[in-house]
């Protein structure tokens, strides 16, 4: 009697078992017949995965794979005889069918013991796998339905399918065929995906998705093999990716990083000297002034930031020289002018403020060199109002100039 009830349960696992993979075979029949049903094929696999007896099969996942597949290969008809598709729908697809394919072939890694106790091991899934996989990768089904999401402002799913795209030549199935993974990354196009992947994480506010996909753009293969301003553009979103972070500690260090890197392109070092202003590290934005002055001598902007900051911390003589450089490079610009005019003017301004608690003589030793610095800023200023009349910052700085001076018919003409 107990031996009967132990075959009847012996007969039911069983069943159990036949029935779970007749719904995988049910899958894959859904899915390969003329008119496909993805999702009754679907809805039996699903079974089959969450199954005790089947969970941990590799074909069970690669059959999930596979019609995910199968969705995409219908797609790709409809594409080509000009028929609707749903773009989305079909990228999803393709995206299942890589995750799932994924767990298939860790599964198949994993050997089975046959009756004679030797280790077996499944190389029909891996075979069968990979050449869809590059398929998908030549294809592009997923950079199709990435852009469609991205024009739908989802940029998070952009994301996703972009990502899903460049991760293809590294995943684990491909390094059984290392000849055809690097012939995938060695493609410019594919670093371009991948540059377009951070972008878009950056856009959904996916930070650190963002700075996996974009540093990838700073490896040798990729320094070798992507567009050089796309590297570029993709080293600027680390940046500003760590300053919004609130991270400038590795903001700077990327920055820096980039200057070796990108010595032709200023954005890197422009912006480096802007964080040492704002942040008040004067002598750090100075050095490094000096460093881009010496590969760009020729440009004014340096030599009038130089000056600004150098009059800033009362080095005036230096802010001097460094504004009439930029001047000397740049001799009709209103701005680098009126700027090295306001450097005369905090010079008479701090000599007055000095002068305050100096007694008469004293004070009118002083008031020669406060009244100096100030005669000084004049020629500036009115150089700067001759260039652009029409600017009205002009035209109050020096009227504002004229009064101190005690000027008074030239500054009543300049009256609005």
């Amino acid at each position: 009697m107990k031996k009967s009830i132990f075959l009847a349960a012996l007969v039911l696992v069983s069943a159990g078992c036949f029935a779970q993979k007749a719904n995988v075979n049910k899958a894959r029949g859904l899915a390969d017949a003329e008119t496909p049903d993805f999702a009754g094929a679907r809805s039996a696999i699903a079974e089959a995965l969450q199954n005790d007896e089947t969970k941990d099969l590799a074909n069970t996942w690669y059959v999930a794979g596979y019609i995910g597949y199968k969705d995409f290969y219908n797609g790709n008809l409809k594409r080509q005889i000009g028929q609707h598709l749903d773009v989305n729908q079909w990228g999803a697809a393709v995206y299942e069918s890589l995750n799932y394919w994924n767990k298939a072939y860790e599964l198949a890694l994993i050997p089975t013991i046959d009756k004679k106790g030797n280790e077996k091991y499944d190389t029909r899934t891996p075979k069968n796998i990979v050449p869809k996989v590059v398929e998908y990768f030549q294809q592009q089904p997923l950079i199709i339905a990435g852009f469609t999401a991205y024009e739908n402002n989802d940029p998070s799913t952009a994301y996703d399918m972009f990502m899903a795209h460049c991760n293809i030549p590294e995943l684990p199935m491909m390094q059984n065929t290392p000849a055809e993974a690097a012939k995938l990354l060695c493609d410019s196009s594919y670093y371009t995906c991948l540059y377009y992947a951070g972008r878009f994480a950056y856009e959904a506010q996916r930070y650190d998705d963002a700075i996996i996909a974009l540093l990838k753009m700073n490896t040798e293969k990729a320094n070798a093999n992507a567009l050089r301003k796309e590297v570029i553009y993709a080293n600027e979103y680390i940046y500003q990716i760590y300053m919004e972070q609130g991270d400038t500690a590795k903001a700077v260090e990327s920055i820096k990083s980039s200057i070796n890197l990108f010595p032709e392109e200023p954005w890197f070092m422009q912006n480096l000297i802007n964080l040492y202003i704002n942040s008040g590290q004067e002598d750090k934005a100075i050095e490094y002034l000096d460093l881009a002055i010496s590969r760009e001598p020729n440009v004014g902007q340096y030599y009038n930031s130089k000056g600004s900051i150098l009059a800033r911390i009362g080095r005036f003589e230096e802010s001097f020289k460094a504004f009439e450089q930029a001047i000397a490079i740049e001799p009709n610009n209103a701005l680098f002018l009126e700027t090295l005019g306001f450097a005369y003017v905090d010079l008479g301004n701090k000599l007055n403020d000095d002068a305050i608690y100096y007694d008469a003589k004293e004070y009118a030793k002083a008031k020669v060199e406060i009244d100096k610095a100030y005669q000084n800023a004049l020629p500036y200023f009115e150089k700067a109002y001759e260039l652009e009349p029409d600017n009205y910052d002009f035209k109050r700085s020096l009227r504002s100039l004229y009064y101190r001076l005690g000027m008074n018919d030239k500054y009543e003409a300049l009256a609005d």
